[in-house]
């Protein structure tokens, strides 16, 4: 990964990375604490957080 990760940044200098480039470099390291991903894959839950963030509230709470 990180051998990949040296080579878009050659290839794409102007690229600004992004957390998950960062996490991809510590994938094996979360497979051996955590285990399959899908016990602790997070998507679901950021993507209904992300529709709630979108709803329109007009700045009011409740």
């Amino acid at each position: 990964m990180k051998a990949y990760l040296e080579c878009v940044k050659t290839i794409f200098p102007e690229i600004s990375w992004q957390p998950n480039h960062h996490a991809s470099l510590h994938l094996d390291e979360f497979l051996h604490m955590y285990g399959p991903m899908h016990g602790w894959w997070m998507f679901p839950f950021e993507r209904v957080i992300g529709s709630l963030q979108k709803t329109n509230t007009n700045h009011k709470i409740g």
